[in-house]
């Protein structure tokens, strides 16, 4: 065969893949039109009209509604890395009270369940859920479990958990999304919240793919969703369910809330809500930082894979379930869902086929540069200029001017102009990402469907992120010291307006204002980064606990002790160098835990209580914590008689009955 024939023979091929190609991205096109059309009217409606009739939700809206008691379910299988950090974060930044954190691990698996062991000691509010089969099972296995020992947990405690919420072992909660949750449900039923990949290098091309498409997906998509289908997907984090569609699931699927046989657990569950008659909702809120004047929404946060295997992998698991192994729950009922669910399972083609054209748009340049080369050389152009195909190319193209513009835009607005400078290019890198996922998912799912078997579950390795990253996603200063009722909206305000000014600390000013002590601002910000703080009673610690802790060795260390319980010494430091922990194991022959103070407050609690160990020996509290405990006074009263305390070198007690917060007849109760 010449090479005439088979550069025609090749011209065919790439002319028919032309004109398939052509029709197929013109219809895709245009559905992914209409979805922008949809978004952008409501965008529209809603900036208009609703604004107007809808106010936002504020604070004290949020605040007005008792807590209910919230589950939070978490799978982990092999997350000895991230579960400690996951869990420790969460529990000192969620900005409510009555929780619970359920965490499914497996018999096999002790390094997993020793971390959570770890914080359950700080937070009591955690419990184990343990498999009965050695791991890994699947997410969904694992879910179910978790459940069932929520039920156990409810019988033995006399809880009735009215909000259940969905996280993984990576996930970075936004500190006020239950109080949403709590403020909205039961009214709503099914409550999917955004979720963000958190930010890495703007060059970082695999984590800036997830940014692009989840910033886009998770501001538009699931939005237009919601409105068209009338039902929404769960994402598997950041999904909080009411008690009547948790029971709703399973009553109605045999106890089993979640499909053992799928890999992706989540967005099934979801569209078996589609018979529950529950509102369910995806929910998009924002609220404004105090003095930074910018918006953040309220969204679940994770570091997502860096590598090009690694995403591959973790992608090809979420084509598996939602494109091929979704067939299996039919079309919907509705012709809404149908549609999503066709725009579901059409991604599989749309993977591949975006590749294909790839191919065909080099065929074109380098046949055009052979003909432009070689005199000898005459390949035909794919279509000629005044053919209706080249008509339609223009639109093929026109529509894939308007997606880049979109994903640079959903880009720009969730992660700012310095991340969205490389959306474009990231759109042909993830377009390469996809297509080899889509080949494992298709491999996977054919070879188990040949063996008879469950398709595969492959776990993605996750990590946490570091108290860097972490501190952006923190309550703020001002957030603190309004949940503490420790500084009014109008103090506040006026602090941030000089802090806008004088480019000085909150804290610094608010000391300056009057409205707070120093020792106020410290216990603000050890909250916000996650250290525990105490204010120190230095008459109030047992004669015992001094004795174990010598004064030389307290002097040394620059600690004073707090509490103790069998072989674990309580004590408060000023220092963040923890090197010198070993030593005071070793010194203490006990397990140390370690709560922050200033250095001032040590110092004076060092060098009044060692004075005289003459004082109770079966004090197992401070005074002050025993008052507190006892209604007799409130915090806000304990610590301005700590610092009185500090000033005149009296007993607590003393100090309390001299600002008449208590009487004698008080303070031989609190004694006791």
């Amino acid at each position: 065969m010449e090479a005439a024939d088979l550069f025609f023979y090749a011209w065919v091929v790439f002319r028919s893949l032309f004109i398939f190609l052509i029709i197929f991205f013109i219809v895709s096109g245009l559905d992914d039109l209409f979805q922008d059309i949809v978004y952008y009217l409501r965008w529209i409606f809603r900036a208009i009209f609703r604004r107007k009739l809808i106010t936002p939700v504020t604070r004290e809206q949020l605040d007005a509604v008792p807590e209910k008691a919230v589950a939070i379910m978490v799978p982990a299988w092999d997350e000895s890395a991230v579960i400690g950090p996951m869990l420790l974060n969460t529990c000192s930044t969620l900005d409510y009270k009555n929780f619970v954190v359920f965490v499914g691990t497996y018999p096999n698996d002790e390094a997993t369940r020793v971390e959570v062991e770890k914080i359950r000691d700080i937070y009591p509010n955690i419990e184990v859920a343990i498999t009965p089969s050695d791991g890994p099972t699947n997410k969904a296995d694992c879910l179910n479990w978790v459940y069932q020992g929520l039920l156990i947990y409810e019988m033995e405690h006399g809880v009735h958990f009215d909000i259940f919420l969905m996280h993984d072992s990576e996930d970075v909660i936004h500190p006020l999304s239950i109080k949403y949750y709590n403020y909205l449900i039961p009214r709503l039923d099914f409550i999917q919240l955004p979720v963000y990949p958190l930010e890495a290098k703007w060059t970082d091309l695999v984590i800036g793919v997830y940014m692009d498409e989840f910033a886009e997906s998770h501001s538009k998509d699931l939005r237009i969703r919601e409105a068209l289908a009338r039902s929404i997907p769960s994402a598997g984090v950041g999904t909080a369910m009411s008690r009547a569609t948790i029971e709703f699931l399973a009553s109605s699927h045999d106890n089993q809330i979640f499909d053992i046989t799928s890999v992706t657990e989540d967005y099934l569950m979801g569209l078996k809500l589609e018979d529950f008659e529950g509102r369910k909702i995806f929910l998009q809120q924002e609220i404004e930082r105090p003095g930074e004047g910018r918006k953040e929404p309220i969204a679940t946060r994770a570091l997502f894979p860096t590598t090009f295997a690694s995403a591959v992998r973790q992608k090809s698991r979420w084509i598996l379930g939602i494109a091929l192994q979704g067939w299996s729950v039919g079309w919907g009922r509705s012709l809404g869902s149908g549609y999503y669910l066709f725009r579901d399972r059409k991604g599989v083609l749309t993977n591949i086929l975006v590749v294909v054209g790839y191919i065909v748009f080099f065929w074109w340049a380098i046949s055009g540069f052979l003909n432009n080369q070689f005199a000898g050389v005459d390949i035909p152009p794919l279509v000629e200029t005044d053919e209706i195909w080249w008509n339609f190319s223009g639109l093929v193209l026109a529509l894939f001017v308007w997606r880049i513009i979109n994903r640079v835009g959903f880009t720009w607005h969730v992660y700012g102009p310095k991340f969205a400078v490389l959306a474009f290019p990231r759109m042909i890198y993830a377009n390469v990402l996809n297509f080899c996922a889509t080949l494992a998912a298709i491999n996977e799912f054919a070879s188990a469907k040949r063996e008879g078997r469950v398709p595969e579950w492959k776990k993605t390795e996750h990590s946490f992120p570091s108290e860097e990253q972490l501190r952006r996603y923190r309550r703020r200063l001002g957030d603190i010291l309004l949940d503490r009722r420790w500084v009014t909206s109008a103090q506040l305000q006026e602090a941030l307006v000089r802090q806008e000014s004088e480019k000085r600390p909150l804290g610094e000013l608010l000391v300056e204002m009057g409205v707070l002590w120093e020792e106020d601002v410290k216990l603000a910000l050890s909250v916000q980064e996650n250290r525990q703080r105490v204010e120190i009673d230095p008459y109030a610690t047992p004669g015992e606990l001094l004795k174990r802790v010598p004064q030389h060795l307290a002097e040394k260390h620059k600690v004073f002790p707090l509490a103790y319980s069998g072989d674990r010494i309580v004590l408060a430091t000023a220092s963040e160098d923890r090197s010198n922990l070993d030593e005071l194991k070793r010194s203490l022959d006990a397990t140390v835990e370690l709560r922050h103070s200033s250095e001032a407050e040590i110092t004076f609690a060092i060098s009044r209580a060692y004075t005289d160990l003459h004082r109770p020996e079966s004090m197992e509290a401070t005074l002050g914590q025993r008052l507190i405990e006892k209604d007799l006074i409130d915090e806000k009263t304990l610590r301005k008689a700590l610092r009185e305390q500090k000033a005149t070198d009296k007993p607590l007690g003393e100090v309390l009955i001299k600002m008449k917060a208590i009487s004698k007849v008080d303070l031989k109760e609190g004694l006791q």
